[in-house]
Parts: structure tokens; sequence; C-alpha cells
């Protein structure tokens, strides 16, 4: 990429920031890192590579930059869903880099060797021409789309939520141990939880409602069984009383 000074800059830019996203621990931080990585230097790389020499003037070339990034990352999403690995930050973030670095390899191919030519400095006109109105409405309607369903958790009948159902290993010195029941559905569903302590007579039973991402927590004690006391936890389904749905069992030492 000798002579092209921005492919070599939106290179260097881009293991930068996925680095920056990789190994940054604080959300807010690595923020800074993922934003450029996703929605800024994908497109422009893209958009080096099909312009070649012919690159639109900067108006025309924020928006399109922004679009590309979009289209880039939503189909990158759709490749990483069926692989193995899913949607996970390193496997991201190696696809964005892979990306840039095979459209700035091409982009400096079209372009030819420049040596020691440079593009003059222009200011962008402030009477944009009406493509730049059109791609810079689209962009930003995207850009606002996008950041809404980011945000949103929308309702599907036909989605398949599902619910967990857990209980906290107790320590050697504990008497009793915390049952817990996470819903990730989709609507509110209505659960009956049946806990069984070995030396009891009667298990624990339990009726409530969970809105989708809410927990139900449980403290379950021996009740002055002789340690060490078996206990499982049977979930049901208010809709369909009759079949366990979820089951789990430790002991009380």
């Amino acid at each position: 990429m000798r002579g092209h000074r921005d492919l070599r800059l939106i290179l260097a830019l881009t293991l930068v920031c996925a680095v920056g996203s990789l190994i940054t621990p604080l959300g807010a931080v690595r923020v800074i890192f993922a934003v450029p990585l996703a929605l800024i230097l994908p497109g422009y790389a893209i958009a080096a590579a099909v312009f070649g020499p012919n690159l639109p003037a900067w108006p025309e070339r924020i928006p399109l930059t922004l679009g590309i990034s979009l289209a880039s990352a939503a189909l990158a999403s759709l490749v990483l869903n069926y692989l193995p690995g899913g949607i996970h930050g390193f496997p991201w973030t190696l696809l964005l880099v892979l990306i840039v670095l095979l459209a700035c390899s091409s982009a400096a191919r079209r372009r030819g060797r420049q040596r020691g030519r440079r593009q003059p400095l222009s200011l962008p006109s402030l009477k944009p021409r009406a493509i730049t109105v059109v791609l810079g409405i689209g962009t930003v309607a995207m850009v606002v789309v996008a950041l809404i369903v980011a945000q949103a958790t929308p309702e599907n009948d036909r989605a398949a939520g599902f619910t967990q159902l857990w209980i906290a290993p107790p320590k050697l010195t504990d008497v009793s141990t915390r049952i817990g029941i996470t819903s990730e559905q989709q609507q509110t569903r209505a659960y009956r939880l049946v806990v069984e302590v070995e030396g009891k007579a009667k298990p624990e039973i339990e009726t409530f409602e969970l809105e989708p991402t809410q927990t139900h927590l449980v403290k379950i004690d021996s009740g002055g069984t002789t340690p060490p006391a078996g206990v499982e936890a049977k979930l049901y389904l208010r809709s369909d009383p009759s079949r366990v749905y979820r089951r789990v069992s430790t002991q009380l030492r």
C-alpha cells in the first residue's frame, strides 16, 4: 500500500481499535474503539475498493462510509450466526479486521502505485448535491433504526424462549441452599415450584409469575433433618402442570 496514506491510516486504526476493543475491560472505554471499528473503518475501506481512484468527495463519502459499514455489520452477523463460534467479541473483531484488510488491499491494487503524488485538499461545498442529501438522510435513518432495534426487546409469539432453574451449591458449613428461577421467555409466564427435602414429610410448593428477565429466589433450609440431606427442585409451567419442565438437585452437607 505504498503511496496510499489513507489506506495505511485506515489499516493502522483498524488494528488499534481491534486490539483496544478486545483488551479494554471497561465498557465505556471499549465503545471508543468499537464504534469506529464497526461504523467507519469497514465502510471507508470497501468504498475505496469499489470506487478505486474515483472515490467520491467528502460530502458523499461520509454517508456512504456509514451506510456501507452498517450493511457490512449486518452481513457479518449473519455469517457469524452460522459458524460454530457464534456472534462473540473475538470472532466479530477478527472478521471486521479481515474485511478492512482485504478491502484496503483491493483498493490499493485498483488505484495503482502513486509516487510522490498528493491529492489536493479541497473543502466541502456548502451546497450539497441532491445525491449527498439522499445519502445523508438514508444514513441517519439507518443509524436511528439500528439504535432503536438494539435497545428494544421485541415480542414474538413464535420465538422459542426458555427458563433457567438453578441451585446454588452450599458450602460445607451451610444448612440451607438457594434456588433461583430466571425467565428468558418472550411473555409473562406462570410457574409452580415443588421442592422436596430429604427427611421432610411435605414438599414446599410455590406458585408465582415472572416477566421476561425477572428472577425468583427461594431459600431452602434443612429444617432439622440429619445432614447430608438431599434437595430436589421441580419446576412446572402452569400451562402444563403434569410435566416437569426443569429439575435440579443437590445435598445439604
